[in-house]
C-alpha cells in the first residue's frame, strides 16, 4: 500500500465522518426528540347539530298540491311556497313576498306587481313573471280548492320578466287574494318535466305534488313527507329573504330543521311538551294555561284569531229540513257554558259565521240560549213530544274542545226531547261521510261540528264555502237559497270599490243565515300555543290570516 493509496482511505473515512455527524444534527435541528414525525394534519372540525323544532298538529296532512290543496296543509305550505304578499290583518299591512312593490288603477280594475329579482324556487330556477303567470293560471284552469279567489281576473299579462299585470272583471282587492293562505302560491314552471307531464294542468302534476315533491321558492325544503305521521322541512339557504338584514319575515337565529309532527291528542301533546318531545303544541287542555304561564320552562302565546266553530245542519234530512226545528235546536245550544267548559273562557260566542274582529262581523246574530222557546218551537214544527230518531253528530277525533262542545250540545238536546249520538271520526272519515250528503242526504250525518279559517280575509269566504250551493266541497249542510247567493255575489264585487254597500249586502246575507238555521256558529277562538321558553318571536311567528301556521324563518332558537 502505497502512502498515496492511504491518504485516500484517509480523506474518504473523513468524509464519510462529516455526513454521519452532519446528518445526526438535522436529525436533532429539524425533529426534536419528543416531536412526533408524523405528517402534520388539520384537526377535524365537527358541525354544529342543526337546531330544530318540533311543532305538534292535531290532524294528518291532507294534500300537497299548491293549486289545489284546501285543508290541513295550510300549516307547512306557507313555509315552502311564497305568495306575491303577505298580509298582516292586526295592523292592516302588506309585506312583500314575491312582489316588492304594486300599484292599483283607480277603477281598481288593473293591479301591476314587480317581481322580486335573485329569488330562485329550490330546484335553482329564477323566480319570473312568467312563472307567477304560470302558476295562478294553474289554479284558475284546476278550479278547485279555493281557485275561486281569483274569479274577478279576466287575463294575466307579463310585459317583462320581473312585471305582472292582473287585469280584472270586476274591481276586487287583488292585494288581498294574492296573500291568501290558499291557492296564491307560486312554483317552478319545470314540475310539467319532473312530472313528465304534457303541461301544468295534466293531471300527471298533481299526483307529483301529492307524492310528496315540491317547487316551491320559500325558506324551507320539503324533506320528508308521510301526512300521517310527520312531515320535515329544511332550511333553504338560497332563500332570498335570509339575505336582507331587516325583513320581517325571517330571523337570523331560524331553525335548521323544522318537524311538524301528528299527534292526534292534546293530553299526549301536553305531555311531550313537559317532557322535551316536543317544542311547540298545538293543542292542550285549557284547564291547565294558568298553570302552565307559571312553568319558567314554558311559554304561553295568545293571539286574535279568525277560526271558528261551527255546527253545520244537515238541511235535507227530515226533520231537519224544518226550519222550525232547526230554530228550535239552535235555541237550545248552551253558548255559555260551551266556552266556559270546551275552551276555558279562552273564545267568544259566536254571532254569525262571521269572526268576532273581522270587517263582516255583526254583534246582533246570536241565538239564544232558550230552552221554553225551543220546546215552542219543536211543538210548532209537529215534534211535541220530541224528535223519535237519533241524530248522528259527527266531529274531529281527539280534539279535546270539539268532544267538550258535543257533549254539552247532546246533553242540552235531550231536554226538549232530542237524542243525539256522538261520533268522532278522523278528519278523512268525517269529510268522506259528509260529502255523500249531496248525493243522498239520507246517509249523511245530521250534524258536523268543524273549524273554519279564512282563505281571503273576506266575509266571503265564510259565507260563499259553507253556504253556497256551488261550493259541495264544504258546504256540507247541502244549503240552497238563490236570493243567499246573489247577496254575497254581490257584495263581493263591490269590497273593492265600495265597502258600505259591500257590508250592508253581507248583513242582509248573514241574517238569511240566522232565520234559515243551516248552520248554529258555536264560538270565535282566541289563539294560543304553548311552547318551550327559549324559543323566541314565537308571537310574530302566529297570523290570524295564516291559521295554524307558525312562520318557522320568524323563529330565534339561538345562535
Amino acid at each position: 500500500m502505497t502512502h498515496v493509496a492511504i491518504s485516500r482511505i484517509y480523506i474518504v473515512v473523513i468524509a464519510l465522518a462529516i455526513i454521519v455527524i452532519a446528518g445526526v444534527i438535522a436529525y436533532y435541528v429539524v425533529s426534536p426528540p419528543g416531536v412526533p414525525t408524523t405528517t402534520p394534519t388539520t384537526s377535524p372540525t365537527t358541525p354544529p347539530p342543526p337546531k330544530m323544532i318540533i311543532y305538534a298538529s292535531l290532524s294528518e296532512m291532507t294534500t300537497a298540491d299548491p293549486s289545489t290543496e284546501f285543508s290541513n296543509s295550510v300549516m307547512w305550505l306557507p313555509l315552502v311556497y311564497e305568495p306575491l304578499l303577505w298580509y298582516n290583518p292586526i295592523t292592516d299591512e302588506f309585506i312583500p313576498a314575491l312582489a316588492t312593490n304594486y300599484s292599483s288603477s283607480e277603477d281598481g280594475l288593473v293591479w301591476t306587481f314587480t317581481i322580486r329579482r335573485g329569488a330562485v324556487f329550490h330546484d335553482g330556477t329564477p323566480v319570473t313573471s312568467h312563472a307567477v303567470k304560470s302558476s295562478i293560471e294553474r289554479t284558475i284552469a284546476l278550479g278547485q280548492g279555493a281557485a275561486f279567489i281569483w274569479d274577478p281576473v279576466e287575463s294575466i299579462e307579463t310585459p317583462d320578466n320581473y312585471t305582472v299585470v292582473f287585469r280584472l272583471k270586476y274591481p276586487a282587492a287583488l292585494d288581498k287574494i294574492a296573500a291568501t293562505a290558499y291557492a296564491a302560491y307560486i312554483f317552478s314552471p319545470k314540475v310539467v318535466e319532473y312530472a313528465g307531464a304534457s303541461n301544468l294542468t295534466d293531471p300527471k302534476v298533481a299526483d307529483w305534488f301529492n307524492s310528496g315533491n315540491e317547487a316551491g321558492s320559500g325558506p324551507y325544503k320539503m324533506i320528508k313527507w308521510d301526512p300521517e305521521n310527520e312531515v320535515v322541512f329544511e332550511k333553504f339557504t338560497d332563500w332570498w329573504g335570509w339575505k336582507l338584514p331587516d325583513y320581517p319575515m325571517k330571523s337570523d337565529n331560524a331553525p335548521d330543521v323544522f318537524k311538524i309532527r301528528i299527534i292526534k291528542d292534546a293530553v299526549t301533546q301536553e305531555t311531550l311538551l313537559l317532557s322535551g318531545g316536543i317544542d311547540i303544541a298545538m293543542y292542550v287542555p285549557l284547564e291547565n294555561i294558568e298553570q302552565h304561564q307559571k312553568n319558567p320552562n314554558l311559554q304561553v302565546v295568545f293571539k286574535p284569531s279568525f277560526q271558528n266553530l261551527i255546527m253545520l245542519i244537515n238541511v235535507k234530512k227530515p226533520p231537519l229540513d224544518n226550519v222550525l226545528v232547526r230554530r228550535a235546536i239552535a235555541h237550545a245550544v248552551p253558548y255559555e257554558d260551551i266556552v266556559t267548559v270546551a275552551r276555558s273562557g279562552l273564545a267568544r260566542v259566536a254571532s254569525g259565521p262571521v269572526p268576532y274582529g273581522m270587517w263582516g262581523h255583526f254583534d246582533n246574530l246570536t241565538f239564544k240560549y232558550n230552552l221554553s222557546l225551543a220546546r215552542e218551537l219543536l211543538t210548532q214544527a209537529g215534534y211535541p213530544s220530541g224528535i223519535d230518531r237519533k241524530l248522528i253528530l259527527t266531529y274531529t277525533a281527539g280534539d279535546i274542545y270539539e268532544a267538550r262542545t258535543a257533549e254539552l250540545i247532546k246533553a242540552s238536546l235531550a231536554q226538549i226531547g232530542i237524542e243525539v249520538e256522538i261520533r268522532p271520526l278522523s278528519w278523512e272519515e268525517q269529510w268522506a261521510l259528509a260529502q255523500r250528503g249531496w248525493e243522498d242526504p239520507n246517509v249523511a250525518q245530521d250534524f258536523l261540528v268543524f273549524y273554519w279559517w279564512p282563505d281571503v280575509v273576506s266575509p266571503f269566504t265564510y259565507l260563499y264555502n259553507m253556504f253556497h250551493n256551488a261550493s259541495k266541497i264544504f258546504n256540507l249542510c247541502y244549503y240552497e237559497n238563490p236570493e243567499f247567493n246573489a247577496l254575497i255575489e254581490e257584495a263581493v264585487t263591490l269590497e273593492g270599490v265600495d265597502e258600505a254597500r259591500a257590508l250592508q249586502l253581507y248583513y242582509k246575507a248573514q241574517k238569511i243565515l240566522y232565520d234559515d238555521v243551516p248552520a248554529v256558529p258555536l264560538w270565535d277562538m282566541i289563539d294560543l300555543r304553548i311552547a318551550r321558553a327559549g324559543i323566541r318571536n314565537l308571537d310574530k311567528a302566529i297570523n290570524p290570516a295564516y291559521p295554524t301556521v307558525v312562520f318557522a324563518q320568524v323563529l330565534d332558537v339561538g345562535s
